[in-house]
């Protein structure tokens, strides 16, 4: 169903033939002939105009296949990020992700990195502790990642860039199916981790209706302890769901597929330890549960000079998060967070097939979002951490927000000459939101009661401008002006800042304007990929997150800006000189500095962000390393893949003038696999953070003295061993 565009087509790899033989490790494992190592070629759709091979794209793009993902043992967003430049996330444990990509990160609002499966967005959907979803990747075509704003296509949430989780189809042709079992023991007392996937394809009419299933189940156990519980491990995972997928050939040029998704993750305890130990003091268990359906129909047509797509999504998510407010109350507390997100769109759009030098693609976005949430403080159970039966609350606060997005958008490509492609977009955007709270109890600042509904309405037009070349080809440079959105929306209550003004009753769209110079390059006849861009990415009305006068409730505003800039590299070598070796790297270099000062600031607080600071929770650099060797093994197909990463340094705070600054990242973890692949079966053998480094990754400083930071840390080694039958 994929349409050839005019700039796009696919570039042929051609194989190198050259053999080898390799010396023999012992006597009684000898090694054949093997060919060199096999380059997987990546298409993508992220363009929403066909199927492109990645280095033909005039796009800071990067994929891994399903080769690749296998390779690296890729079972969640955290396998596979470090080995994307520009690349990171904020851990607030399983499940729950701060997705970053190019160091745009804020505090508060909704994601600022556009997450989609298929055709199912699912941005703007979390809240201030929920964060995006990390569903299992098994059965995986490839990811995508856009760097760099997307808000022409993509529209809201993908100011820093664009994730895209593509599954395998069904299939027509034949039944299929597989069966992985992977099982692993962790150092630091964590225990066992045990994953069992498996999926069925059946075609059910010959070249017209297939379906195509998909099931996992995970279960892992913890390695934080609460010693005044008396618990170990407490922080267990359970995680289990599915996917169903349809596709109906109707005719030669009338396609149709429908998904179904599943998948409910239960967290015994977040993971939260001291520096000093895996353990931390209190009686209070955290929990994070995470209950996710998806549904998705998407009608595709060909037209002779355009391909007519529309699409609708049911995305909705119940997630429960909850956290230690012990210091704060006479006894052991906790809050306890749920919220109800209800999530439809809808889009079409046309792209077109033209044999000219013209091509476009049209469309129009339609989302609407029902969020519901709760917030209540709890007294535990000193004995076993958890509510007690029809325990007296101490707090209860519920908030309904409703959520519409309205949108048309459109590209228009023009191919100058034989190697000059010019490219104009826009996006036009109205969003409003209402909001309204509930204080059934609360000890502090606003009475009790139904709050006055809040109300936020913003329209506007970014752009996207385009100039690419094919210098020869085997290297291509692009020029572009991006830009991108996030939604602004009501706040929740009427407060008082902490002056005793009102504070805003809603907050507008902040946006990221992007000025990118690219390249795609191979040269030694493709041995060599050099792919890269240096950027410089400017973010106004920063969405900010102040507290009212009795630092008790949260509200957002707009205020400051921010530079970005930065150069992304990834490279990828595949010698003849070595035939089944291949090395790939990624590096990052970047800044990101406030160009003014926070309101907090100019208000007194000096602790808070002030021109020249840098933004909390930004590395400058980060890099990845894979090396892997492909070679025959007793008739058949092996790898040793090894792989490392480095995580910079990076502040919690804007500056150390605040004393809860705290440093996190300067890590290096890597990962070492050996696997075997047969006609049915393919079995690895790996070690996850080879070195056992154990570093924070996220920190949360205590505001009372004597009790000590909390953190969240790199994943305990685990050893393992993953089996693998497909038919």
């Amino acid at each position: 169903m994929n349409n050839k565009l005019p700039g796009n087509t696919l570039r042929k790899q051609t194989p190198n033939a050259k053999l080898m033989y390799l010396a023999p490790l012992c006597a009684a494992i000898s090694f054949g002939q093997s060919s060199h190592a096999e380059i997987e070629e990546v298409v993508v759709t992220a363009s929403k105009r066909g199927a492109s091979n990645i280095q033909d794209m005039a796009t800071n793009i990067s994929a891994l296949g399903s080769d690749s993902l296998k390779k690296i043992g890729a079972n969640g967003f955290r396998d596979f990020a470090k080995h994307i430049a520009g690349l990171s996330s904020i851990d607030n444990g399983p499940g729950n992700q701060q997705i970053i990509i190019r160091g745009l990160a804020s505090s508060t609002g909704a994601a600022q990195v556009g997450t989609y499966f298929d055709e199912i967005p699912a941005s703007g959907s979390g809240g201030t502790n929920v964060r995006q979803t990390d569903l299992q990747l098994y059965d995986l075509e490839r990811v995508e990642v856009l760097r760099g704003p997307q808000g022409t296509l993509y529209g809201g949430g993908s100011q820093g860039g664009t994730i895209r989780y593509i599954t395998n189809k069904p299939n027509f042709d034949q039944v299929e199916g597989s069966v992985q079992m992977d099982a692993a023991t962790r150092s630091r007392s964590g225990g066992e981790v045990y994953q069992l996937n498996a999926m069925i394809n059946a075609p059910l009419i010959e070249d017209t209706l297939a379906l195509r299933g998909v099931v996992f189940y995970r279960d892992s156990d913890g390695y934080a302890n609460l010693p005044d519980l008396n618990q170990r491990g407490t922080d267990t995972e359970e995680t289990r769901g599915g996917r169903l997928m349809a596709s109906w050939q109707i005719s030669d040029k009338t396609k149709l597929d429908a998904s179904v998704w599943y998948q409910n993750m239960e967290v015994g305890d977040r993971p939260q330890v001291t520096l000093a130990s895996d353990s931390r003091s209190g009686s209070v268990k955290t929990p994070f549960t995470d209950k996710l359906n998806m549904a998705n129909v998407t009608l595709e047509h060909r037209f002779d000079s355009a391909t007519l797509t529309l699409t609708h999504s049911d995305y909705n998510r119940d997630a429960l998060y909850a956290f230690d407010v012990s210091q704060f109350v006479p006894g052991s507390g906790g809050v306890f967070q749920t919220r109800d997100t209800q999530l439809q769109s809808s889009e079409i759009r046309l792209a077109s097939n033209l044999d000219g030098d013209i091509q476009y693609i049209v469309g129009a976005f339609y989302q609407q979002r029902q969020a519901d949430s709760i917030s209540a403080g709890f007294f535990v159970d000193d004995d076993t951490g958890n509510i007690v039966a029809e325990q007296t609350k101490f707090f209860d606060t519920r908030t309904d927000a409703e959520f519409s997005n309205k949108a048309i958008f459109g590209e228009l490509t023009y191919q100058a000459t034989e190697q000059l492609e010019l490219l104009a977009g826009f996006r036009s955007f109205k969003i409003t939101t209402d909001s309204q709270a509930n204080e059934l109890l609360t000890p502090f600042g606003p009475p009790s009661g139904l709050a006055d509904p809040l109300h936020s309405e913003s329209d506007d037009t970014i752009f996207k401008l385009q100039a690419s070349y094919d210098i020869n080809e085997d290297a291509l440079a692009y020029l572009v002006f991006s830009e991108g959105f996030r939604e602004g929306g009501a706040n929740n209550i009427n407060l008082l800042t902490s002056g005793g003004n009102p504070a805003p009753a809603s907050f507008d769209p902040d946006f990221v304007k992007n000025l990118e110079l690219g390249w795609k390059t191979q040269f030694l006849e493709k041995q060599l990929t050099v792919n890269g861009a240096v950027y410089y990415m400017q973010w106004d009305d920063i969405q900010v997150g102040l507290l009212d006068q009795n630092q008790a409730f949260g509200y957002t505003d707009n205020a400051g800006k921010a530079s970005l800039k930065g150069i992304e590299l990834e490279t990828r070598i595949t010698p003849d000189a070595l035939p089944g070796f291949s090395a790939s790297v990624n590096f990052n270099y970047s800044e990101q500095q406030l160009d003014e000062n926070t309101i907090q600031f100019d208000n007194g607080d000096n602790t808070a962000g002030r021109d020249g600071d840098d933004l909390p929770n930004t590395s400058p650099v980060s890099a990845g390393l894979i090396l892997e060797q492909r070679f025959e093994l007793a008739g058949h197909q092996a790898f040793v893949n090894f792989s490392t990463s480095y995580t910079g340094k990076a502040l919690t705070t804007f500056s150390f003038r605040d004393p809860s600054a705290r440093r996190t990242g300067d890590y290096v973890l890597a990962v070492a696999r050996f696997g075997l692949d047969t006609e049915n079966w393919s079995a690895s053998l790996y070690v996850n953070n080879l070195f056992d480094e154990r570093k924070p990754v996220n920190w949360t400083v205590e505001a009372r003295p004597g009790i000590p930071d909390r953190i969240l840390t790199t994943q305990p080694r685990a050893i393992g061993v993953n089996l693998e039958f497909h038919f």
